[in-house]
C-alpha cells in the first residue's frame, strides 16, 4: 500500500472542510472517475425504465430491468472484494470502466439500430450491473489508501456525492437526449461519461492491494471476512440497518415510471425529473455531512436521516402534482443520502485494511443486493396495488425500524457518538 500524498493543514477554515479530500490527487480523480461513472448508471437506468415502459406498458417489465441491473450485487461482491484484497486496486477499477463503457457503446449502436427487444435491454443490463460491482466495490476499497484516515470521512462523505448526486448530474444531463430525440441519444450520453471514468482512472498513480497473498483460496478468505463482520457487535448492526434501509427505502427506481405516468400525468420528462430531485436532494446533505468531524453529530444524523427517508417516501406517495413530486424526492435524496454517507464510513473505520476490499463487497450485498430483490417486488406490486401505496407501506415501515433501533444497545451507542476511529491494520 502507497502512502497518500502529503497531508493538508489540519487546522482547517470552515469550506476546506467540506472539501479537504479533493486536495490529495489520486483522490480527485478518483472522485472524477466515479462521478463519470455514477452519472452513465443512473442515466441508464431513468433511459432504459422509459424505454421498456414506452416498449410494454408494463412496470413489472421496468422491476425486471431494473432488477437485472442491481442483482449482481447480491452475487458478485464478495468475489469483487476478494480481488480487491488480492489484485491491484487499480488496475482493477481501470478494467471495470472500459467494460462498462463496451456495454454502453454496444447498447447505444443496437437503439439507434433499432434492433433492441426487451431481453436484449435485461441482458445488458446485467453486465452494467455486474461490472459496477466491481467499480463500487473497489472504489471503496481504494478510498482509505489515498487519504490520511483523519479525512476518511470527508473522502467518503464526498464519494457519496458522486453516488447520490449524480442522480441528478446523469438524469439531468441525458434530459435533453431524452426528451429529445428518446433513449438511443441517452444511451449514447452514458457511454461518454463512461469514457470520462476511463481517462479519470488511468490517471491514478497509487497502486495498493488488501492483506491476501498467491495460494489464499477465495472460500477461506471471505469466510474470514465474513466472521470478522459478523463477530464484530458494530459492523453486525450497520449491515442489518442498512440492509433494512437500503431495501424500504431506496428500491423505488422500479416505481418512479408510473408514477409519473398514472399520477402526475408527466410521462419522460416527469420521471427524469422525479431522479433528479432525488439527486439534488442528496448532493446538498452530502456535502453537508462532507464537513462534520464529531463522531456525536455523526451518531445524531445518522438516526434523523434514517426516520426521515422513511417520512419523506410519504410526501412523494401523497404528491398530486409534479413540482410538490420533486420536492418529496429531493426530500428522499437528502435523507438517504445523509445516511449512506455515515453508515458507510463508519463500516470503513470499523474495518481493517487487509480485508477492507471482502467487508465492503459484504456490504455492497447489504446495498445493491436488497436493492435489487425490492425494486423487483415493487414493478409488481405497483402493477398491483399502485405507486403510492408501495411507497406508503415502506415508509411507515422503516420509520418503525429506525424507532426499534433505540431498543438496540449498539444502536444507541451509535447515536451517542459511540464509533472509534478509523482501524488500523492488524
Amino acid at each position: 500500500m502507497t502512502t497518500p500524498n502529503a497531508s493538508p493543514p489540519q487546522n482547517l477554515s470552515f469550506p476546506k472542510r467540506y472539501y479537504v479530500a479533493l486536495q490529495y490527487r489520486d483522490f480527485m480523480w478518483i472522485w472524477l472517475g466515479s462521478l463519470g461513472g455514477q452519472s452513465a448508471y443512473w442515466a441508464l437506468i431513468v433511459a432504459r425504465g422509459v424505454l421498456v415502459l414506452e416498449m410494454t406498458g408494463s412496470s413489472a417489465l421496468v422491476g425486471i430491468t431494473t432488477f437485472a441491473a442491481m442483482i449482481p450485487r447480491v452475487i458478485m461482491p464478495p468475489f469483487v472484494g476478494y480481488m480487491a484484497d488480492r489484485f491491484d486496486r487499480r488496475a482493477i477499477l481501470a478494467t471495470s470502466y472500459v467494460l462498462q463503457f463496451v456495454h454502453a457503446a454496444v447498447l447505444t449502436t443496437l437503439a439507434f439500430a433499432d434492433v433492441l427487444v426487451v431481453w436484449h435491454i435485461v441482458a445488458l443490463a446485467t453486465i452494467n450491473g455486474t461490472v459496477r460491482t466491481f467499480q463500487q466495490t473497489t472504489t471503496q476499497a481504494l478510498i482509505p489508501n489515498v487519504v490520511p484516515r483523519e479525512h476518511w470521512l470527508n473522502a467518503i462523505s464526498l464519494n457519496q456525492v458522486t453516488i447520490q448526486g449524480s442522480r441528478l448530474f446523469g438524469p439531468g444531463l441525458v434530459a435533453p437526449a431524452l426528451l429529445l430525440s428518446g433513449p438511443s441519444a441517452a444511451f449514447a450520453a452514458a457511454a461518454f461519461f463512461y469514457l470520462l471514468g476511463i481517462i479519470s482512472v488511468l490517471s491514478i498513480k497509487t497502486r495498493s492491494s488488501g492483506g491476501l497473498k498467491k495460494g489464499d483460496s477465495i472460500g477461506a478468505s471471505l469466510k474470514e471476512a465474513a466472521v470478522y463482520a459478523w463477530g464484530h457487535p458494530q459492523i453486525r448492526t450497520l449491515f442489518i440497518v442498512v440492509a433494512l434501509h437500503c431495501s424500504m427505502t431506496m428500491a423505488f427506481e422500479s416505481t418512479l415510471p408510473v408514477f409519473a405516468r398514472d399520477v402526475l400525468d408527466a410521462g419522460r420528462g416527469g420521471v427524469t425529473y422525479l431522479m433528479m430531485g432525488v439527486g439534488g436532494g442528496a448532493l446538498v446533505t452530502v456535502i453537508i455531512v462532507a464537513g462534520v468531524r464529531g463522531s456525536l453529530a455523526r451518531g445524531r444524523i445518522l438516526f434523523v436521516a434514517g426516520f426521515c427517508s422513511g417520512a419523506s417516501m410519504l410526501g412523494l406517495a401523497l404528491s398530486t402534482s409534479p413540482a410538490f413530486a420533486i420536492v418529496a424526492a429531493a426530500g428522499m435524496g437528502a435523507a438517504q443520502a445523509a445516511f449512506m454517507a455515515v453508515s458507510g464510513a463508519m463500516v470503513q473505520s470499523l474495518a481493517p485494511d487487509e480485508m477492507r476490499g471482502r467487508i465492503s463487497g459484504l456490504n455492497q450485498i447489504n446495498v445493491g443486493g436488497t436493492m435489487a430483490m425490492v425494486n423487483l417486488a415493487n414493478g409488481f406490486a405497483a402493477d398491483i396495488w399502485s405507486a403510492p401505496y408501495v411507497l406508503t407501506a415502506l415508509g411507515l415501515g422503516f420509520m418503525a425500524v429506525m424507532a426499534a433501533t433505540l431498543l438496540v444497545s449498539t444502536a444507541r451507542g451509535f447515536y451517542r457518538g459511540d464509533i472509534p476511529l478509523p482501524a488500523r491494520a492488524r
